[in-house]
């Protein structure tokens, strides 16, 4: 698949995603955060949980699952971006300078080859 048909499929992904969250009672506070190491794609406080959501969307089987798509050097990056973060925002900090808790989470989105979305599904903290 070329680049640009890449970007609008995981565009599409994480609209969805986004939307969903939103329905489960997630409050989306950033979108696409970047930093020098990569990219949060949804920050959202679900409860009084800060929740990082990265989103994995694929058509198609070739490329395998979204659950498949995050390696270990994925979770890592993950995980270093989730510190890069709450290092950035010191804001979210409580009295004692501890960060809220978090988790990561995982937006599964798969569409048919043809572009019919067949699940969205998502995997609460799957860093751990």
């Amino acid at each position: 698949m070329e680049r640009r048909a890449r970007k609008t499929l995981g565009n599409l992904g994480e609209r969805l995603a986004a939307g969903k969250l939103t329905e489960m009672g997630y409050r989306i506070i950033s979108t696409n955060w970047r930093c020098e190491i990569g990219e949060l794609d949804i920050v959202a406080w679900h409860g009084d949980c800060l929740t990082l959501v990265e989103v994995r969307t694929r058509r198609g089987g070739r490329a395998g699952t979204p659950e498949e798509s995050i390696t270990p050097v994925k979770r890592q990056r993950l995980q270093n971006l989730v510190e890069a973060y709450l290092i950035s925002h010191t804001e979210l900090q409580d009295g004692k300078g501890q960060p809220p808790p978090c988790r990561v989470d995982l937006a599964a989105v798969e569409f048919e080859p043809g572009g019919k979305l067949v699940r969205l599904d998502l995997i609460e903290n799957i860093i751990n």
